[in-house]
């Protein structure tokens, strides 16, 4: 017998006032706090105020548990991990520290997920920007669905993986040994392809928008949307790779570009609108070209006009011709508004 109906894990790092805004969104949801499960997983943060606020919501609350762990890792796929072991709920979610859930996004995803059976509940979510917020638009348009495959509709391929409006069946995940990537990125295009892959049923409320995501540009605050370093893009690649292991495993090559293009145009957007330079950059290329070719071969230009002169080079494996041609396109006059709407209609 579970415990509890909602596990929520949160991998934590110097949150400082973040956190207290994410705990208040949790604490007063309607589903009831006493039927949530709070699992913070801390990646060893030098920030005093962050340990004393996990220590302090561990000591007050018996449902609320914090882990501080000994060393620094710097991705958010172990801390996912450990506290998917530590759950002891229904269903399991996984949070940023930094954002936040509105007041019914437990019950809505859970009584979804529980009157379908349902092995994984998805929903929408908005972007919340210092100017204005807004809603995320799919190609669902507003389209509820379940499913009991994946391949009745594959447009559950096309949606972001963003991790945290979406609700699990623990059992599930842990039948299916279905855990997040450790020390690379992509983790969370890694778990959610597995999860619907392997689901039995699949509930998808487009309409329904549960969680705040904070876009955040400034120095020393920066959303993940808005790193674009050697380092982050080469993790980015480390996980592609093991995507495309399992895809080869699974069996699932015929929905390749399903899975994948709208992802690479994301990691080509960002290469181009990053201040890598060209060595950095022909070492990237060289690391992904392989499952570049794959998906244009197909989708010639990943399906974008303003990426088409990229197709020849990528084919060939002419790796400086892609650099030039990458690096020709960023100084076209105009196309940084062209990137900047194809980042953020693209944005994984």
């Amino acid at each position: 017998m579970d415990k509890y109906k909602v596990s929520v894990v949160v991998p934590t790092y110097n949150s400082g006032l973040f956190l207290n805004t994410l705990f208040d969104s949790m604490m007063y949801q309607s589903i009831g706090f006493e039927n949530i499960q709070v699992i913070f997983v801390d990646d060893n943060s030098t920030d005093e105020y962050t340990l004393y606020l996990l220590e302090l919501f561990d000591e007050k609350f018996s449902n609320v548990t914090s882990v501080l762990l000994d060393d620094n890792d710097g991705f958010p796929g172990r801390g996912r991990n450990i506290g998917l072991s530590l759950s002891q709920a229904e269903y399991v979610v996984f949070s940023d520290h930094d954002d936040t859930y509105v007041p019914n996004a437990f019950e809505v995803m859970y009584e979804a997920a529980k009157k379908e059976d349902a092995d994984v509940a998805i929903t929408n979510y908005f972007k919340i920007y210092p100017e204005n917020k807004v809603r995320v638009q799919t190609s669902f348009n507003g389209e509820n669905i379940v499913v009991k495959d994946f391949t009745e509709d594959l447009r559950l391929l096309d949606i972001d993986p963003a991790i945290w409006c979406k609700l699990f069946r623990r059992q599930f995940l842990v039948d299916n040994d279905i855990r997040f990537l450790e020390a690379m990125l992509a983790e969370d295009m890694y778990f959610y392809i597995k999860s619907v892959v392997k689901s039995k049923c699949t509930v998808y409320l487009d309409d329904f928008y549960s969680y705040n995501y904070f876009i955040r540009n400034i120095e020393g605050d920066k959303s993940t949307i808005h790193i674009r370093n050697m380092k982050y893009l080469g993790k980015m690649v480390e996980g592609y790779w093991k995507i495309d292991d399992f895809i080869t495993e699974a069996d699932l090559s015929e929905y390749y570009t399903e899975i994948f293009n709208k992802h690479f145009v994301y990691w080509i957007t960002s290469l181009i609108l990053s201040d890598v330079n060209k060595d950095e950059k022909l070492e990237l290329i060289k690391s992904v070209n392989e499952l570049l070719k794959k998906d244009v071969e197909v989708l010639p230009g990943f399906n974008e006009r303003i990426y088409s002169t990229l197709t020849k080079p990528i084919l060939e494996d002419n790796y400086e011709k892609t650099v030039k041609n990458l690096n020709a396109i960023r100084r076209y006059r105009g196309i940084l508004g062209l990137l900047s709407e194809t980042f953020s209609r693209n944005r994984r």
